[in-house]
């Protein structure tokens, strides 16, 4: 279980995984050796699951974002483990999630275009194991993207 303190952390590393120990510590009220500890200790039970770079998606060349509603034909285990097994290896989704709801599953996919967007969809996406219909949602603006997780909620 995290406390308040892992909580002042994770926010921290959330917005600048960059921190030094010294500066966490410094934000947090901790010694340098305290802060070294918890984030450790983070990392070791699987809160932290890593660190990477914030990239600006459409200066990256990828400009279309849509979501991806689908729907399959069966819930048989096989075709669900067929399906996620195929989602998991293609580079354009870049999310996959179960849903309840209308359909089963509803996937966030980039591209650098309408028409390579297209080949993903049309020779992708409905043509996996189990899938009986797909709609696509195109994100036409972003107000807000997460930074992270709202740990003070």
């Amino acid at each position: 279980m995290i406390d308040e303190t892992d909580k002042k952390i994770l926010m921290l590393l959330q917005e600048n995984g960059r921190l030094t120990n010294a500066e966490i510590a410094d934000q947090v009220g901790l010694s340098v050796s305290a802060a070294h500890r918890r984030v450790k200790q983070l990392e070791a039970s699987g809160v932290i699951k890593g660190y990477g770079a914030k990239v600006d998606r459409a200066e990256a060349g990828l400009t279309v974002l849509a979501y991806v509603f689908i729907k399959l034909d069966s819930h048989a285990e096989d075709h669900l483990s067929a399906f996620e097994k195929q989602i998991k290896q293609m580079d354009e989704v870049v999310s996959c999630s179960a849903v309840s709801g209308g359909g089963d599953y509803i996937l966030q996919v980039v591209a650098q275009d309408m028409d390579r967007f297209a080949e993903v969809a049309l020779k992708k996406l409905v043509r996996l194991p189990g899938v009986k219909d797909s709609s696509s949602h195109f994100v036409l603006s972003t107000m807000k993207e997460a930074a992270g997780w709202p740990l003070s909620a």
